[in-house]
């Protein structure tokens, strides 16, 4: 298989706090269908390492390739960085993430949190980025809940209408931060039968 066909390479990646040694020279390759799975301690750096793969943290060695385009680094007084920022947002389009503590925007419904991406990051119409947006909650089972804010919502809801929102970019890599970890027992489940349903479709 050619390296270009693998969507999300890490290499060697290290990430430090202070002089705290975080992360030390890990490597991770998923390739199409790929379900891996981190398993740790907790404050081991499962959090760290994936908030790496998309740049929410700037590694400080290491490197990240999605589909054979590596990212590009530069030294700067403040450390280590992107030296081409469109290029981060251009990868971050193709690698959703989603986070234990949902992360939807409190001011915005639903539907509207759902399609703020697709329109503002790719460009779609808005027309098309709602049709898709219903057929995503349709999905994930919130149809009826499309016009809600965050704060009328179940945190299983919540966390559904996350992954939905992620879904929107139509990512290739999916990376979840311990999606259930700040859901009450009763609603984990629900999480998780959408996470197999992806699973299953080799996403």
């Amino acid at each position: 298989m050619a390296a270009s066909s693998i969507p999300l390479e890490v290499r060697h990646i290290t990430k430090r706090f202070g002089d705290t040694d975080v992360l030390k020279g890990l490597s991770l390759e998923a390739r199409k269908g790929d379900v891996i799975t981190l398993i740790g301690a907790s404050g081991s750096g499962k959090s760290t390492f994936l908030r790496c793969m998309n740049l929410l943290e700037q590694p400080d060695e290491g490197e990240l390739i999605v589909h054979g385009e590596a990212i590009r680094f530069k030294e700067t007084k403040h450390g280590r960085e992107p030296a081409d920022w469109q290029q981060v947002v251009n990868m971050r389009a193709k690698l959703s993430m989603v986070f234990q503590n949902f992360n939807l925007w409190a001011h915005m419904t639903l539907l509207e949190n759902i399609i703020e991406a697709p329109v503002q990051v790719l460009g779609k119409p808005r027309k098309e980025a709602i049709e898709q947006a219903h057929a995503l909650l349709e999905r994930v089972g919130l149809s009826e809940r499309a016009n809600a804010y965050p704060a009328q919502m179940s945190g299983g809801q919540q966390q559904r209408g996350a992954i939905a929102r992620a879904l929107a970019m139509d990512p290739e890599v999916m990376l979840f931060d311990e999606p259930t970890s700040a859901l009450d027992p009763e609603l984990v489940g629900d999480v998780l039968k959408v996470m197999r349903g992806l699973a299953d479709e080799g996403r």
